[in-house]
């Protein structure tokens, strides 16, 4: 790899921090301006070459906050994160919590390979609430390998149009019926 040159480089520096114009990264991406904190590992950089043309990273060895919203009236955003085109990516090694006095989760696709929301876990998925509603406009599955179990502590409704039921009986073999007419009337008694 050829190594970057940058004859206008500018380094602001004093004990506490830098500020530099133009700085070279290791892997040859040059920075258009690179704040620096005294431990080097915090910093935020606006890259302007090589794979990362446009870029900009923050990078901390602690905590990392934002606060703001201060003078927002409520039901306004006061915090707004907007990717025009990509994916966003949240990845740690500990758990994500997110707390509100309201969640919504929607995905809108622009056509029907589009709008979904998966939700997986590998051990578990545990949702709880006082009320809580699934609907499907047009269809619903719940499915197995293991056992399942319905309880409801006081009534359990179910409304269908029409009942399919299959149980393990089902895959049995049906009993073989070959038996003569003349008994098969005398045990069912056939009014022709």
């Amino acid at each position: 790899m050829a190594k970057s040159i940058n004859y206008e480089t500018k380094d602001i520096n004093t004990k506490d921090g830098n500020l530099r114009f133009g700085h070279i990264h290791k892997d040859q991406v040059i920075s258009s301006v690179m704040i620096q904190g005294q431990g080097g590992l915090e910093y935020i950089t606006i890259d302007q070459t090589g794979g990362r043309k446009g870029w900009i990273t923050s990078r901390c060895r602690g905590r990392y906050q934002v606060k703001c919203g201060d003078n927002i009236p409520k039901g306004q955003p006061a915090f707004w994160l907007d990717a025009a085109s990509g994916d966003i990516v949240i990845s740690t090694r500990g758990r994500i919590r997110m707390e509100a006095e309201n969640i919504d989760i929607q995905a809108y696709g622009s056509d029907p390979s589009n709008g979904f929301v998966n939700i997986n876990g590998k051990e578990g998925v545990n949702i709880e609430g006082k009320s809580v509603n699934i609907n499907g406009n047009e269809k619903m599955s719940i499915f197995t390998d293991g056992s399942m179990q319905m309880t409801a502590m006081n009534i359990l409704k179910m409304y269908t149009g029409d009942m399919q039921s299959l149980t393990a009986a089902s895959n049995l073999k049906p009993p073989d019926l070959s038996i003569s007419p003349s008994i098969l009337n005398k045990v069912f008694p056939l009014n022709l």
